[in-house]
Formats: structure tokens, C-alpha cells, sequence
């Protein structure tokens, strides 16, 4: 009944292996089991808790500083751009000062080119004498000899070579609708002296041609003319109170007053110009009136030039001999 030791067969080690593995899944199914049958205690909940915290802030984090990298290469540009459009602005500010220099610098030269080359067109007609009121029955071929005989008999002692007329002609402009505006006369002299001593002899006595008393004028440059007419507010003023101005080349005005030769050089220091001489201005109509009642202006047709004058300093005294008009 008994067997002995002998009969006793080992198990082979593979049958062994697959018991412990038998054995070792039953007990991890039950330990499963019981793990599940078993209730979460409190360190549970906190470990858990604790891990998804954990994966929160680890994805949170990854996800700020993604972010943040692009924000921060987005400032750098920006900071990039700006500082280069600082660098712009400074560069365009430096360049507009500059340029505004120039400008002025440019404008002053322009206005003295303007004024030198009005100094010489007026040079250039020093000979010359407009003559205003002569008929237009005149035509151009008699208008030689008409002139030749009107200057022997404004200077009877002159001899025929000093009253030699180089050239006439009536100004370049449509003739008027109305017959009694003829337009002028634009005689040029050979000889500078005879033609101021004509000027001086119509300033004291206007000629006359038939029943036309003539006005004579120094042929002046448009833009004096322009010049002189701006200033004829200040004219009327210096004519009111009695003070005696002389024209000057180049553009000048001349006033002698308390031992002083007062200089005005352009219309722009007009104002400044009569508070010096305690003048007051005529405006307005007033201006105008006194302009329209006044004996002619040289010629009306003058155009204006292009780039006018800044304000020049406040008239300054000279202390020269005084040449009434």
C-alpha cells in the first residue's frame, strides 16, 4: 500500500515551471481582485491628484513657453523695425533741416539773381523815354521825324547829332478801343545826356502835340513798375506830409529826413519803413481813390516776379546828400 522512496516519481522541472505559473496567476488574479474589491483611501485620491496636477503643469508649462518663444520673436522684430525707423526719422529730420537751409540759402540767391537781373534790364533802357499821349493819327513812319522836331523844340540849342534817335516804336500791346489812351512811345536816345536833359526840361514844362499834352518817363523794367506801384500807399504818404523821395537803381527808395537819407530796397518793408518816418498809410479805398486821381504810372502791363522777396531788416539811414524829385 505504501510505495517507497524510489517509487516515488520527481516531477519534470517544465511541469514545475507551469505549476509556479499556474500557482503565480491565480495569485495576481486575486490580488487584482482583491484590489478591486478593495476602497480608494485618501492617499490614493492625493496620488492621484499629485500626478494629474503634475501632467497639467508639465503641458501647461510646454504650452506658455511655445507661446512665449513666438511672442518674443515677434517683439524682437518689432523691436528691430522700430529701431530702424528711429534711425529713419533722425536721418530724415537731419536731411528736412538741411534741405530747409538750402532752400533759404537758394532763395536768397535766387531773389538776388532776380534783383541783379532787374538792375541790368533797367541799365540796359537807361537811353530810353517813354512818352505818353501821342495820337494814334501818328503812324509808325512818322513817328522818326515827329520826335526829331518835338526834341529841337523842347532843346532849341541842341545840334542834330545830339538829338540823333537811335530808335521808336509804339509799346507792344493791341491798340485800345478807346482813341484817347494811345499807347505809348518807347524812344531810345544815342546819347544818355541829351535824352536827361529832355527828362529834365518835360519834368518843368510837359510839351504838347496839337491839343495831346505828352508825359515823358524813364523806361523802367515790369517788375519795377510792380515794385513802384506796391509802394504807392507809402508815395502818397511821403506826398501828404511833404517830404520829397528819389528813385534809386538798384531798386531804392531814398527819403530825406532830420539829416538822413532813409533807404527802403523792397515793398516788403513798407510798414516798417513809414513807422520810421512817423507816416501813416493809406489803405483801402482810400489808396485807390488817391491811385486813380494821381498822374499816370510809366506803363500798367508790368508782370510780377516769380519769386518774392523775403522781409528785409527795418530801413537803415545813410548819410548822403539829398536829390529832391
Amino acid at each position: 500500500m505504501f510505495r517507497t522512496a524510489r517509487e516515488l516519481t520527481r516531477p519534470s522541472l517544465s511541469q514545475e515551471a507551469q505549476n509556479t505559473h499556474d500557482s503565480g496567476s491565480e495569485s495576481d488574479n486575486d490580488e487584482d481582485t482583491d484590489r478591486r474589491q478593495e476602497p480608494l483611501t485618501k492617499a490614493d485620491l492625493h496620488n492621484m491628484l499629485k500626478e494629474a496636477t503634475a501632467e497639467i503643469k508639465a503641458h501647461t508649462a510646454a504650452e506658455l513657453e511655445r507661446h512665449i518663444s513666438g511672442i518674443k520673436e515677434d517683439l524682437e522684430a518689432l523691436n528691430t523695425r522700430a529701431t530702424q525707423a528711429e534711425s529713419d526719422i533722425t536721418l530724415l529730420q537731419s536731411t528736412s533741416s538741411q534741405h530747409g537751409q538750402d532752400i533759404y540759402y537758394l532763395s536768397d540767391k535766387i531773389q538776388y539773381l532776380e534783383d541783379s537781373l532787374e538792375d541790368l534790364n533797367n541799365r540796359s533802357r537807361r537811353n530810353n523815354i517813354r512818352i505818353r499821349g501821342l495820337p494814334e493819327a501818328v503812324d509808325a513812319d512818322a513817328i522818326l521825324p515827329t520826335l526829331r522836331d518835338l526834341f529841337h523844340t523842347i532843346l532849341p540849342d541842341s545840334t542834330e547829332q545830339e538829338c540823333d534817335i537811335e530808335r521808336a516804336h509804339r509799346a507792344l500791346r493791341p491798340l485800345a478801343l478807346n482813341p484817347t489812351s494811345p499807347r505809348d512811345v518807347i524812344v531810345r536816345m544815342q546819347h544818355f545826356a541829351t535824352k536827361e536833359k529832355i527828362m529834365a526840361a518835360t519834368r518843368a514844362s510837359p510839351p504838347k502835340y496839337g491839343a495831346s499834352t505828352l508825359a515823358f518817363f524813364q523806361d523802367l523794367a515790369p517788375s519795377t513798375l510792380k515794385k513802384r506801384r506796391d509802394l504807392k500807399p507809402l508815395t502818397m504818404a511821403l506826398t501828404k506830409k511833404g517830404l520829397k523821395y528819389r528813385w534809386g537803381h538798384p531798386f531804392k527808395l531814398q527819403v530825406r529826413l532830420d539829416d538822413q537819407d532813409h533807404v527802403l530796397h523792397h515793398p516788403a518793408e513798407m510798414e516798417d519803413f513809414a513807422t520810421a518816418l512817423g507816416l501813416q498809410l493809406f489803405t483801402g479805398t482810400q489808396a485807390a481813390d488817391r491811385y486813380n486821381t494821381a498822374h499816370g504810372e510809366h506803363h500798367r502791363a508790368a508782370q510780377p516776379p516769380r519769386n518774392q522777396a523775403k522781409k528785409r531788416p527795418p530801413p537803415r539811414a545813410e548819410n548822403t546828400d539829398p536829390t529832391a524829385t
